[in-house]
C-alpha cells in the first residue's frame, strides 16, 4: 500500500525541519502514547465500558506502535507498506472477536490522529513554525490515518466474515447433533447450544419452512434470504433466533422463554407472508410447519419430524400449519393409512364416494350437522333449508348406511368415514397431478 497517496515533494529545508519534528516525537513517544490512550478512553463510550487495567495496557501498547509508525513515516517520507500494518490487522481481528463496533475503532484512530497532529503543531511552534512543514506534516498524518483506517476496516470485516462462516458452521453442526437425539449425553454440545441461547432444559418449538411449488428447487441464495427473513421476524420475540438452512429447508429452534407459542406462530406466519409476497425466485411458494412443545433439547428430533409433517400437510391456502392449533381428531385423520379406508363398509364407501347430486346433498347435510355441533336448526340455517329437511335427509342417509344418526357415536363414526374418503380423494388428485 506504499504510495497509496502521493506525499508532497519536500525541499531540503522543509525536509530537515520535518526530521527535527520526528526527533521530538520520538523523544516524547511515551508521553504521546499515554495521551492518545487517555483520549481513547475519555472520548469513546465503547472503550469506557472496558476500561480495565489490562485493556488500558493493550491500548497503550497499540498507541506506542502508532507513534513509532508515524515517526518512521516522517523519517522515510512514505506511508507504511502492507507488511508494516500487521499490528493494525492484529488489533482489528482482536476487536472484531470482542464485538467492539467498527465505528468505535475508527473513532479511536481519529483521536490518535488528532493527538499526533496537536503535538506536531506544538513542536513546530517551538521551532521555526514553518508553514510548508506544517502543511506537509498535516498531509502526511491525514494520509497515514486514512491508510490505517482502511487497513483496519478491511481486516475487521474479514475477521467478521470468518466469524460468521464459523458461526453458521457451528449452527449446522449443532442442528445435526440435535436431530440425532443424543444431546443429553454430550457436555460439549450442551455448551455449544447454550452459546446460541438454547438452554438444554428449556422448552422449544421447531419450525420448518420449505418451497411448496417452485418449478425447480430453491437456490442457495433464495434459501439464505428465506433464513434471514425468518430470523428477522423471530428476532421480534426471540433474543437470539437459531435459524439454519438444511437440505432445501429453513429450520429454526425457537425457545419458549418470553415468547408464547402463539406469538412464535404469528411471527412465523409473518415471515411466510413476506416470502410469498417478495419472491426472489419466480414460481416459488412457501409452506411452513410448527411442532408441538419440545421439553428440552432432547425432544428437538421429535419436534423436527412433527414440523416436517405439518409443513408437508400444509396447503398453499393454509400457509403455515401449527400442530398445537390442530385438533387431535384432524391430526389422526391425516395420519390414517389405506387400511382405515378399507375398514369402511363397502356400501357406505360407494355412497360416500358417489358424485351423484342426490348422494352429495346427503353427505353435505351430515357434515353441516356435525359442524353445527349436532344442531339441526343451525345446520338448516347454514344450508338455507327448513329444519325438517335436515331431519329428513339425516334419516334417509341413516337408512342407506344402516346407522342411527340420532346417536352421537354413530354420527362420529360416519363423519369419520366421510372425512377419510375426502382426504383419500385429495391425495389421489395430488398423485395424478
Amino acid at each position: 500500500m506504499a504510495g497509496w497517496r502521493a506525499l508532497p515533494v519536500l525541499d531540503g529545508a522543509t525536509r530537515a525541519l520535518c526530521d527535527r519534528v520526528a526527533d521530538r516525537l520520538e523523544e516524547e513517544a511515551e508521553d504521546l502514547a499515554e495521551t492518545m490512550t487517555a483520549g481513547v478512553f475519555e472520548d469513546i463510550p465503547a472503550y469506557a465500558t472496558i476500561a480495565t487495567a489490562e485493556e488500558r495496557a493493550t491500548v497503550l501498547m497499540h498507541s506506542r506502535d502508532h507513534v513509532r509508525a508515524v515517526v518512521l513515516a516522517i523519517r522515510t517520507w512514505s506511508l507504511p507498506a502492507a507488511e508494516e500494518l500487521r499490528f493494525v490487522n492484529a488489533r482489528a481481528s482482536l476487536r472484531a472477536g470482542q464485538r467492539m463496533p467498527l465505528s468505535a475503532m475508527l473513532q479511536s484512530y481519529r483521536v490518535g490522529h488528532r493527538t499526533v497532529w496537536e503535538r506536531m503543531v506544538r513542536v513546530l511552534a517551538g521551532l521555526d513554525n514553518d508553514l510548508n512543514a506544517a502543511l506537509a506534516l498535516t498531509t502526511l498524518t491525514l494520509s497515514y490515518t486514512e491508510l490505517i483506517s482502511g487497513a483496519l476496516a478491511e481486516a475487521y470485516v474479514e475477521q467478521q466474515r470468518g466469524m460468521l462462516v464459523q458461526l453458521d458452521r457451528d449452527r449446522r453442526d449443532l442442528l445435526e447433533v440435535l436431530l440425532l437425539g443424543t444431546v443429553d449425553r454430550q457436555a460439549d454440545v450442551r455448551q455449544l447450544a447454550s452459546n446460541f441461547a438454547l438452554v438444554p432444559g428449556g422448552d422449544f418449538l421447531v419450525v420448518v419452512l420449505a418451497c411448496l411449488s417452485a418449478a425447480a428447487g430453491p437456490t442457495g441464495e433464495v434459501l439464505s434470504r428465506a433464513a434471514e427473513t425468518l430470523r428477522g421476524q423471530l428476532s421480534l420475540g426471540v433474543a437470539q433466533p437459531f435459524v439454519v438452512v438444511r437440505h432445501g429447508e429453513v429450520v429454526s429452534i425457537a425457545p419458549l422463554g418470553r415468547a408464547r407459542p402463539a406469538a412464535i406462530a404469528r411471527l412465523v406466519r409473518l415471515a411466510h407472508a413476506d416470502l410469498n409476497q417478495n419472491q426472489a425466485q419466480p414460481g416459488a411458494r412457501w409452506a411452513g410447519g410448527i411442532s408441538t412443545r419440545c421439553a428440552g433439547l432432547g425432544e428437538v428430533a421429535r419436534g423436527y419430524q412433527e414440523a416436517r409433517h405439518a409443513r408437508e400437510s400444509a396447503t398453499e391456502d393454509a400457509g403455515v400449519r401449527v400442530l398445537f392449533e390442530v385438533r387431535v381428531s384432524d391430526y389422526l385423520l391425516e395420519r390414517a393409512d389405506g387400511t382405515a379406508v378399507r375398514m369402511i363398509p363397502s356400501a357406505a364407501r360407494r355412497l360416500l364416494e358417489s358424485r351423484a347430486p342426490g348422494d352429495r346433498i346427503l353427505v353435505e347435510t351430515l357434515l353441516a350437522y356435525a359442524a353445527a355441533e349436532l344442531s339441526i336448526r343451525v345446520a338448516a340455517d347454514h344450508l338455507a333449508v327448513h329444519p325438517n329437511t335436515v331431519s329428513y335427509r339425516l334419516q334417509k342417509l341413516g337408512r342407506l348406511l344402516e346407522c342411527n344418526l340420532s346417536v352421537f357415536s354413530e354420527v362420529v363414526e360416519v363423519v369419520t368415514w366421510a372425512r377419510l374418503i375426502e382426504r383419500s380423494r385429495r391425495v389421489d388428485q395430488r398423485t395424478v397431478l
